[in-house]
């Protein structure tokens, strides 16, 4: 596996609070609003620039990518964005409630992803797919980070350790709870060495991201060692990753009733009565908590008929045991009485129902790292939404641009 450091744009210390938001992909059209008129200097602006334009306007209309632009050109012109005078790479922790994260900021080669020893284990969305690749068009630049996971290479850390002993470039604690930190890696070549021997990593988070990446370096092709054909990438460790439970929530349509699809469950398999405090300490592998009509209920899976990585998998089981005879659901990716909600708890989950979001909830078990790295080796897709990867990769710290790749 090869990885290079990149020309990077980023945030300097005294404006990486101010500048840095969450990822483009897990706000709302609303909460991005609000959080772009809290700062008026915020990412925000740039990964989703129609912040700036009337809220009737179509997201995706050309004036939104050119004033995305516009908005980065800002930043760099006020300083608070500045470009980095060489190539780099950077060590990037993340801490959160005892819990620490530490990943590699670097580019990967493009043709990985192509290859497969970029590993993926989700399909992709046309419709967000061309989003991004419109967005880097616009920008000539990977705004931001695809999270990929490498499985057992301790000198990774051993690395991580040394640079991590210097003084950051940055160091901040979001209103999330999640503090960033950013150091410049003292030694790339020392990480190239260790990287030299890792046959594949793993999409944890950026599926849409990274296909986007593709099609654009194949359409810009060759323009210099650190342009499109690199892809902007933080890798971490897989056995400190932490992933958090993707849960589904189900709108009812025509005839259909909570109480017919509660008797349809009963003939499916146990389902028995519980209380929200026991939501997450009592629904393991295997099982499903759902709310509905008020009550919180656990579902016990029936037992999958193969021994497959992917048949095992709750979410995949839910799909095939309920989602498909119960609601008729075939394409969870489509399917418009479907919704998902990652990262949240079951309290949340019960008031996105009373309030009248959904019907029903299912509150699911997360599925683990062992089983993602098992289903990508096995180049097995999984249902959409199977992952919530917490702490996620914060906008606006670092990105790759091309232009300036090209000059330099």
């Amino acid at each position: 596996m090869r990885i290079h450091p990149f020309w990077a744009i980023r945030a300097p210390a005294h404006r990486a609070s101010e500048v840095s938001c969450p990822p483009y992909d897990v706000v709302t059209p609303s909460e991005a609003r609000e959080l772009a008129e809290a700062k008026p200097n915020s990412f925000m602006r740039v990964i989703r620039a129609e912040v700036d334009l009337d809220p009737k306007q179509n997201p995706y209309t050309e004036a939104v990518y050119d004033q995305a632009r516009k908005n980065l050109d800002r930043l760099l012109s006020s300083g608070h964005l500045v470009r980095e005078p060489e190539p780099a790479m950077f060590v990037y922790r993340q801490s959160k409630g005892g819990r620490r994260q530490a990943g590699l900021v670097c580019c990967l080669d493009i043709d990985g992803y192509r290859t497969g020893a970029i590993r993926r284990h989700e399909l992709t969305r046309p419709d967000k797919e061309a989003d991004r690749v419109r967005h880097i068009r616009a920008l000539r630049a990977q705004a931001e980070a695809v999270m990929l996971a490498v499985p057992s290479v301790p000198a990774i850390e051993k690395q991580f350790a040394r640079d991590m002993n210097d003084r950051p470039l940055l160091h901040f604690a979001a209103k999330d709870g999640v503090t960033h930190t950013l150091w410049r890696a003292n030694n790339p070549d020392a990480y190239a060495s260790i990287f030299a021997s890792v046959e594949r990593v793993y999409i944890a988070d950026g599926h849409h991201r990274s296909a986007a990446a593709e099609i654009v370096a194949g359409e810009l092709g060759a323009t210099g060692g650190h342009g499109p054909q690199r892809l902007l990438s933080v890798v971490y460790p897989a056995e400190g990753l932490h992933i958090l439970p993707y849960h589904r929530l189900v709108r009812l349509m025509g005839e259909e009733s909570v109480e017919s699809v509660m008797a349809r469950l009963r003939e499916l398999g146990p389902l028995a009565p519980m209380a929200l405090a026991d939501v997450t300490t009592t629904s393991g592998a295997g099982s499903v908590a759902i709310f509905a009509s008020g009550s919180w209920w656990r579902f016990t899976l029936p037992t999958p008929t193969t021994g497959g990585a992917l048949e095992q998998l709750d979410v995949t089981r839910l799909g095939q045991c309920v989602f498909a005879p119960v609601f008729g659901i075939s394409d969870e990716r489509t399917d418009p009485r479907l919704s998902f909600a990652g990262g949240c708890d079951a309290a949340q989950l019960e008031a996105l129902v009373r309030a009248g979001h959904a019907d029903l909830a299912f509150a699911m078990h997360p599925t683990s790292m062992s089983e993602l790295l098992a289903i990508a080796d096995a180049q097995l897709i999984m249902p959409p939404k199977s992952t919530w990867f917490d702490p996620k990769i914060r906008s606006g710290i670092f990105l790759h641009e091309f232009a300036a790749a090209s000059a330099g």
